[in-house]
């Protein structure tokens, strides 16, 4: 009979640091470290087999303060061994040594000086940005990790990004050494998220209404949470947040409140989010959020959670599975693991994000590298090139708004959700299986070779660019944003100089990230519904291509462009002027029409002539997805208003017929007909183009007909076609 294999003994390597709830500035990483505790001893097999290693008497005297926080009322008599981190040789009791980190190198050189054979490593990620970080992560291609050795991923974003240091580096090394006649025995990477204690969000009615009342919250007014640190450049940018809810409130009449909380580091990071806020005029109310009682109030007391993450130091994010637990629905940026939590349409929304591609980013790495950029900085140069979609984002605000029976059922669902995937009574069983597991793993890894430049060394792009929706390249298309009504009606030129002034943008020199003069000039360059590419709007600013992707992306982040075309059904679609000869444009009448942006004169090669040239006009006018009207050269334009007539009129006619003056034809009607022209037309006669395009709305399902515009002719004959007069 085989014998039932031991469970392994598993070593815990805990600092104060990583574990306490008590700290002026509590991150991230202390919360999840303190969840894990809790649950390894709630889990009572493995709390049998914990043994606690601590570098020094101060931190195991702070240490056993927290473990006596988080063990179960039936285990507060317990005591776990201990072990000093400077007695290497006293690990040999163990199978497992774990750590709240990545597998540090002095535990892996250790090992082998102590020849510790049977011993395996584990370790967890947070933030990988840092050059510490990345730079660990790269060494162990080169230092001696085992397979059985294993570095636990929070999300597959995380994994992705690591696996790529790992490619880089093997590259490097066999481009200088030749290739490997036996791979590295590299870490495992197991995706295991972090967990939360579900039962500290179950939140009865009357918990809701006590803490609605606390903090002094109308029945009327629906409450929109954040939760977390409050950094514009670390953490999540408030702009999109506050645009979008004060868009939303204005599009359903709702009194929106946004509360958030968290803690700002200093001074001047508070006055930034206040710009930010007064800027919208949006009601913002804040709480410590480094108090369990003032976090778990404002989970209760919330409507809908929105976390608009857009930092690369985010890899998981523990605030969405609070807010679901909590059972809101939740707003989350589609952005590394926040896209691993919740489910698009299920659970909220996930709001699209985009960053430039490397070229954007111009070498930012070796400037971080080299030291000549700060961490702080390094991260916030490339959190103002992350956007958020700001109309997506209210669109789904104004959506739960105006469905309270969506919002319920996003929430249920998002609360079974949080307890089926993401308890830590589930999550820490994930553990235990992997470090059963571990010493039976051997499995090699390699992979292919990847180009250049050294792992600690990768563009934001190489290493984040598949955290965004879409990376920005220089041919995406770009449009002015239209936001008629917001911010206080001033103009978006005048806007965009002040915000760019805003001392939320103090840290970004105007080499980096251009001047609000030339901010001035970037958006008259751009229209609403004609496309510009980055790389061309750029060369017409006179910017260079980096420059160009990184205003783009700017501009992109405060709302003020758009990548995505307008709808089909937008009134804002370019309407195309044609008419011959083209020096028509000067009679008053016409110039006086092409002062409305809506119009465009289209113009011709002049090497052509008459159907030909024509033709010509319409197929061009057909691909920038335009309208075209045809005007006779004796026609006479009396209304200046003809852009909203003709607006009224597609919404009905595919073809206006105001024939002898004009033809007036709809952009799908047109791109149906460019689509079937064999050809060169033969002729320019507005009656000939009229039976052409009235025989292909017929067959389409389009109609057609007459519409009341002042159009008339300014002789007794009329003009029939669109030939040049001879001199």
């Amino acid at each position: 009979m085989a014998k039932t294999p031991t469970l392994p003994r598993i070593g815990l390597i805990l600092t104060e640091d990583a574990i306490s709830m008590d700290n002026p500035k509590l991150m991230g990483r202390q919360s999840a470290g303190h969840g894990f505790l809790r649950a390894c001893l709630n889990h009572g097999s493995l709390r049998e087999r914990i043994t606690l290693v601590t570098p020094n008497a101060k931190s195991r005297e702070a240490v056993r303060k927290v473990v006596q926080q988080c063990l179960p009322a039936s285990a507060k008599d317990t005591s776990l061994p201990e072990l000093p981190l400077q007695k290497v040789s006293a690990w040999n009791t163990l199978d497992v040594l774990h750590m709240p980190a990545p597998i540090s190198s002095q535990q892996l050189v250790q090992r082998g000086v102590h020849r510790l054979d049977g011993l395996s490593l584990s370790g967890v990620t947070h933030t990988i940005s840092s050059a510490s970080v990345v730079q660990q992560l790269s060494a162990y291609v080169r230092e001696p990790t085992r397979q059985s050795d294993a570095l636990i991923c929070t999300s597959q974003a995380v994994r992705t990004a690591i696996e790529r240091l790992w490619h880089v580096e093997q590259a490097v090394l066999q481009r200088r050494f030749g290739p490997f006649q036996q791979a590295p025995a590299l870490p495992g990477l197991p995706v295991i998220p972090l967990g939360i204690h579900t039962r500290d969000f179950a939140f009865t009615a009357m918990d809701r209404l006590a803490a609605r009342t606390t903090l002094g919250f109308a029945a009327d007014e629906l409450v929109v949470l954040f939760v977390g640190r409050l950094s514009f450049h670390a953490k999540a940018n408030p702009v999109a947040l506050y645009r979008a809810a004060g868009e939303a409130a204005k599009r359903t009449g709702q009194k929106v409140r946004i509360l958030e909380c968290g803690w700002f580091a200093n001074e001047p990071t508070e006055k930034a989010f206040d710009e930010a806020a007064q800027q919208f005029g949006i009601t913002v109310q804040r709480v410590d959020g480094r108090t369990a009682v003032q976090v778990q109030r404002s989970f209760a007391a919330a409507d809908v959670f929105c976390s608009l993450s857009d930092n690369i130091q985010e890899t998981f994010g523990l605030t969405p599975i609070e807010a679901m637990a909590s059972g809101l629905p939740c707003i989350l940026s589609d952005w590394n693991g926040y896209r691993e939590t919740a489910i698009h349409g299920e659970h909220g929304f996930l709001i699209k994000t985009q960053m430039p591609s490397r070229t954007g980013f111009e070498s930012i790495e070796q400037r971080f590298a080299d030291d000549t950029l700060n961490y702080d900085h390094y991260i916030g140069h490339i959190h103002a090139l992350t956007s958020v979609d700001i109309d997506s984002v209210a669109q789904a605000l104004s959506t739960l708004i105006e469905q309270p029976a969506l919002r319920q059922r996003m929430g249920q669902a998002g609360r079974t959700h949080a307890r089926q995937q993401f308890d830590w009574e589930h999550v820490i069983q994930r553990y235990d299986a992997l470090w059963c597991e571990q010493q039976a793993l051997q499995k090699a890894r390699s992979g292919p070779r990847l180009p250049r430049i050294h792992s600690t060394r990768l563009s934001p792009a190489d290493l984040f660019g598949h955290y965004p929706s879409q990376q920005l390249q220089p041919d995406t298309p770009l449009y002015r944003q239209e936001w008629p009504g917001i911010c206080n009606v001033k103009a978006p030129i005048a806007q965009a100089r002040e915000i760019r002034q805003w001392s939320m943008w103090s840290f970004l020199s105007n080499g980096w990230l251009p001047s609000a003069d030339k901010i001035a000039q970037a958006l008259p360059a751009l229209h609403a519904t004609q496309a510009h590419t980055i790389e061309q709007w750029g060369q017409s600013l006179k910017l260079t291509r980096p420059q160009s992707l990184r205003l783009a992306a700017w501009l992109l982040k405060i709302g003020w462009v758009r990548s995505q075309p307008p709808a089909a059904h937008s009134p804002q679609r370019l309407i195309h002027l044609i008419c011959t000869p083209t020096d028509l444009a000067q009679r008053p009448d016409l110039s006086n029409l092409l002062t409305d942006e809506r119009w465009v004169l289209q113009t011709a090669d002049p090497a052509l002539s008459g159907g030909e040239r024509l033709a010509a006009q319409l197929k061009h006018i057909a691909q920038q997805g335009g309208h075209a009207v045809l005007l006779a050269p004796q026609a006479h334009v009396q209304d200046f208003w003809l852009a909203e007539r003709l607006h009224d009129a597609w919404a009905q006619l595919a073809l206006v017929d105001q024939l002898p003056h004009a033809l007036a034809v709809r952009h799908d009607l047109l791109a149906q007909v460019c689509q079937s022209l064999p050809g060169p037309h033969p002729t320019a006669e507005l009656a000939t183009w009229a039976t052409l395009f009235s025989t292909t709305a017929s067959a389409q399902g389009m109609a057609t007909g007459p519409w009341d515009m002042a159009i008339a002719s300014l002789e007794l004959t009329p003009a029939t076609t669109l030939q040049e007069e001879s001199a």
